[in-house]
């Protein structure tokens, strides 16, 4: 019982205090213009409009064209193609992204997390 609470006090004055990311979210309006195949099946929307939930949010420019794979409003699962929008149908996404350090590869390298929510499905 000793060692282990020698250890968490050694780990808990040793090691320097993680600090989470918060997620940055741009609410977006996107009108459907195709749905893609290949590489594997996704949509490519314009986007109507943008709104940022914050000033600092990096939001995709208005106009621009995106390419995703519409998640569920939780962002925890894909969502089934037979509910995905079809081209010519407008749909709002809450984009969410969170930048941080990667290290998948065992080299540590910036990457961001993104996720693409369909709101109202």
């Amino acid at each position: 019982m000793k060692t282990y609470a020698a250890l968490a006090f050694a780990l808990t004055t040793l090691c320097s205090p993680l600090h989470a990311a918060s997620w940055q979210i741009c609410r977006l309006d996107v009108q459907i213009v195709n749905v893609l195949k290949q590489p594997y099946p996704q949509l490519q929307g314009r986007i109507l409009k943008v709104a940022p939930t914050t000033p600092t949010t990096q939001c995709p420019q208005q106009g621009s064209t995106l390419t995703f794979t519409p998640e569920t409003a939780d962002y925890q699962n894909t969502l089934p193609r037979r509910q995905w929008p079809r081209k010519g149908q407008s749909v709002q996404i809450d984009y969410r992204y969170l930048d941080g350090i990667c290290k998948g590869d065992g080299h540590p390298h910036p990457c961001r997390i993104e996720h693409y929510p369909l709101m109202g499905r």
